[in-house]
């Protein structure tokens, strides 16, 4: 019961303080989850909150609790996969989580800048500059792609300037 209730707390407080305290407990309660089969369920959850929730600070709590279930690579998995799907919903999520878990790495980074470069979705480039600024990848290829997209107008411009400026300090 205590576990159906922290999920739901999680899910449905109203107040962030609340959603933040209700993750915290989950680690609490791994006995209880594990042995009530709810594992799935619940890392089912996590994984909606990665990308889900307009508190930064809950999704930032939601990251150390993974961390601390010892599910992380279980979740890198599957946040990986979402950078290669079809819907750009899906992609975007996936990209949201990749910035939420703080996840960094060469290939990931190739793959990223793909996806800035190639993708057809304005929204998950828009996605992808913010993880970028979010982790603070100041590779040089970065640099130049947000330079070539800080050109222009309209929103990914705006974006690509936010994001140059925030890793490098420039104004364009």
């Amino acid at each position: 019961v205590s576990t159906q209730s922290t999920g739901g707390q999680i899910s449905t407080a109203r107040k962030w303080e609340n959603r933040r305290a209700a993750a915290n407990l989950i680690v609490d309660l791994k006995g209880a989850i594990d042995k009530y089969g709810l594992s799935q369920l619940v890392f089912e959850g996590l994984e909606t909150k990665l990308y889900d929730e307009c508190s930064r600070e809950v999704r930032k709590s939601v990251a150390r609790v993974i961390s601390d279930l010892g599910i992380y690579q279980k979740m890198l998995s599957v946040v990986i996969r979402k950078l290669d799907a079809v819907n750009e919903d899906t992609r975007a999520q996936g990209v949201m989580s990749i910035s939420v878990l703080g996840i960094k790495g060469k290939s990931l980074l190739n793959q990223l800048l793909d996806i800035l470069e190639l993708d057809s979705s304005i929204f998950v480039r828009i996605q992808v500059m913010r993880a970028v600024k979010e982790l603070k990848m100041h590779d040089r290829r970065v640099i130049r792609l947000l330079r070539e997209r800080a050109r222009g107008t309209g929103p990914m411009c705006q974006e690509a300037q936010m994001a140059l400026y925030s890793l490098t300090g420039e104004t364009e």
